[in-house]
C-alpha cells in the first residue's frame, strides 16, 4: 500500500494554523480502479486533485479514532454497488471537495456482497 497527504491539504493545514484557525472536515470517500499499472502499485502524487479512475464517491459511513495522530474512515458498499470493479485506490475528500489523502493498493475485486473499505488519515 502507498499513501500520501495531498499538497492541497498541507496548504490548508498551514493556512489554518496561521490565519483561519479552521480546516474543512473529512466528508466523503472516493474509490477507484487506477491505483495500479503494469509495474504494480502506483505511488500517489501529493499534487493529485482526483483519483486516476474514480468509480464511486459517497459520504463515509463510519469513523473512529485510532490514536492521537490518526483517524480511520470507512465506506460500506451495498451488494449491488461497484460489482466486478477492481478497486485499487481510495481518497478522503473534505467538505470543500478537495482531496485530503490518497491510498493505492493491490486490486480487490468487489463481489456481490456488502463490503467495507477503510482508509486511515494519519500524521505520524
Amino acid at each position: 500500500m502507498k499513501f500520501v497527504i495531498t499538497n492541497k491539504h498541507r496548504q490548508k493545514i498551514a493556512t489554518a494554523t496561521h490565519q483561519s484557525g479552521t480546516i474543512a472536515k473529512v466528508a466523503q470517500i472516493a474509490l477507484g480502479t487506477g491505483g495500479v499499472n503494469g509495474s504494480g502499485v502506483i505511488t500517489p502524487s501529493g499534487g493529485a486533485t482526483r483519483l486516476n479512475n474514480e468509480v464511486i464517491r459517497r459520504p463515509y459511513t463510519a469513523s473512529q479514532k485510532v490514536n492521537d495522530y490518526c483517524y480511520e474512515y470507512a465506506l460500506t458498499l451495498a451488494e449491488n454497488e461497484c460489482v466486478g470493479q477492481a478497486i485499487s485506490e481510495m481518497a478522503l475528500i473534505d467538505s470543500a471537495g478537495d482531496l485530503i489523502s490518497i491510498l493505492n493498493f493491490l486490486p480487490k475485486t468487489k463481489d456481490d456482497i456488502q463490503e467495507t473499505y477503510r482508509i486511515r488519515n494519519h500524521y505520524e
